[in-house]
């Protein structure tokens, strides 16, 4: 058995938070000594942006990061994954769009705010010899309709791009276990690894309450790899929060 670390960050944008601990300068230490101490195999971050990465620039010694930005005019993001160079090959790497036109740089769903995008690779293993796809998302945080929209074509691009021997997905999909969009997301091939019993994975009060209490960050997984454990990363790192978000980090085997 080969056993993997998979986490999903969403790492908040610098854009609106520059006050007290929420600043980036502050939040990026914190960030990188819990990707120090969790170590994970592969990362899926949301909100990152291009005046983040250099505050970043010791995890990138580490980590080959890979996934265009969403092209959109106003607080422009990626939702890259990040995967260590001394283990992983990458064998293929693409962004899509969750629109009509997917590959349409920019493209969005009328009703979204901005455009949203999945990163996906497909990496070998050379631990194992093993090749795998991952792909990483945030959906829309306005309307349930609109993330229903995009968790569909986020499977399909899935059946119709995924490679090797499983797949895996990470994600900001601001929606809860058994929602209509988690089920869309999973259809027929991928199982989701969070239930309500995880708790909220957000760190606020009011946001926790709007979503009953329940994880909005999710990791997903081809239903015939084992889970060997969840963690919800709900502590302080050089004494602060990394985030607005709790990450998670699974350990699968295969």
């Amino acid at each position: 058995m080969t056993l993997l670390r998979i986490m999903t960050l969403n790492i908040l944008t610098d854009g609106l938070y520059n006050y007290g601990d929420s600043r980036f300068t502050l939040r990026a230490e914190a960030l990188k000594e819990m990707i120090h101490a969790e170590n994970p195999d592969l990362i899926g971050v949301q909100e990152l942006t291009e005046k983040m990465k250099p505050r970043l620039s010791s995890v990138f010694e580490t980590y080959e990061i890979t996934g265009d930005s969403r092209g959109s005019l106003l607080t422009d993001e990626y939702s890259s994954i990040l995967f260590k160079k001394d283990r992983f090959e990458l064998l293929d790497s693409s962004t899509f769009w969750l629109s009509d036109q997917p590959h349409k740089r920019g493209s969005k769903h009328l009703f979204s705010q901005f455009p949203r995008i999945v990163t996906f690779v497909h990496l070998k293993d050379n631990e194992s010899g093993t090749d795998f796809s991952m792909y990483n998302t945030h959906l829309d945080h306005n309307f349930p309709p609109v993330r229903t929209k995009q968790a569909g074509i986020l499977y399909s691009i899935i059946l119709d791009t995924h490679e090797g021997q499983f797949t895996a997905v990470t994600g900001d999909f601001n929606a809860v276990p058994g929602s209509l969009a988690l089920q869309e997301a999973c259809g027929s091939e991928l199982y989701d690894l969070c239930d309500d019993s995880l708790g909220s994975t957000l760190k606020g009060k009011i946001g926790s309450a709007i979503q009953h209490n329940k994880p909005i960050d999710h990791i997903l997984l081809s239903r015939h790899i084992k889970a060997k454990s969840l963690k919800k990363l709900d502590g302080k790192y050089a004494g602060i929060y990394p985030s607005d978000h709790y990450p998670l980090i699974a350990e699968i085997e295969y």
